[in-house]
């Protein structure tokens, strides 16, 4: 697994606009099913919009215990 870090750069695919460049940051990610709010999660966000479109393997534990301590 390759390790991204903060200012990293990639590509994704962006509904409807096809590939995109983005840029790795972190960011406050919101849930949607179980409505928790995560702090400090690095996730490749467009550079031209700022839109939310990666999340890295390495920041799914992270997640994943946010919503284990939702449903607790």
């Amino acid at each position: 697994m390759k390790i991204l870090r903060v200012g990293d750069r990639g590509h994704a695919l962006a509904p409807e606009r096809g590939r995109v460049e983005i840029v790795y940051e972190c960011r406050t990610v919101e849930l949607e099913k179980s409505n928790a709010t995560v702090r400090n999660v690095l996730v490749g966000v467009d550079a031209g919009t700022g839109e939310v479109l990666t999340v890295p393997a390495q920041s799914t534990p992270k997640l994943k215990a946010a919503r284990s301590a939702e449903y607790g």
